[in-house]
């Protein structure tokens, strides 16, 4: 699929878990209280529907450290969890790593520079407005010489 990857040495971090089948009324705060027993965590957020914010049954949760993670994945993937068996794996997304990977230039020669008005350097060229032309502006169609001749002006 085109565009998925913002490059193609980009990968997943190795800190995330991915957590799925969740119920519908699990919130952000239990899942981080049920994981942090495995060590500090970075991020808990479930993710939700961007219009009505109701939960879509699935968490990303990041570590601090690789081994939380892998450990947390070991003892908690199958686990019962506000009675929903949930699925714990290792997270494939690399979503967050867009940002890193938009602030690179690509393919620009040195000293080339993207046209951004945040830019300091960045200055606006005024526009041009062209003067209306004859041909272009309105006219009356009873003065108009390419009229049709059978019309009556």
């Amino acid at each position: 699929m085109l565009g998925d990857l913002p490059d193609a040495e980009a990968r997943a971090p190795e800190n995330v878990l991915f957590v799925c089948k969740l119920n519908p009324v699990t919130r952000d705060e239990d899942l981080e209280l049920i994981f942090s027993r495995f060590g500090p965590i970075v991020e808990c957020e479930i993710i939700r529907d961007y219009v009505t914010g109701d939960s879509l049954n699935y968490a990303f949760i990041e570590f601090k450290e690789k081994a939380s993670c892998e450990e947390g994945y070991k003892k908690m993937d199958g686990v019962l969890i506000d009675d929903r068996r949930v699925k714990v794996d290792f997270s494939q997304s690399v979503s967050k790593l867009w940002n890193k990977y938009a602030e690179k230039p690509r393919g620009r020669k040195e000293g080339q520079s993207k046209a951004n008005p945040a830019d300091p350097s960045f200055v606006k060229q005024p526009a041009q407005t062209a003067a209306p032309s004859s041909d272009l502006a309105p006219q009356d169609p009873r003065q108009d010489p390419r009229q049709d001749p059978r019309q009556d002006p």
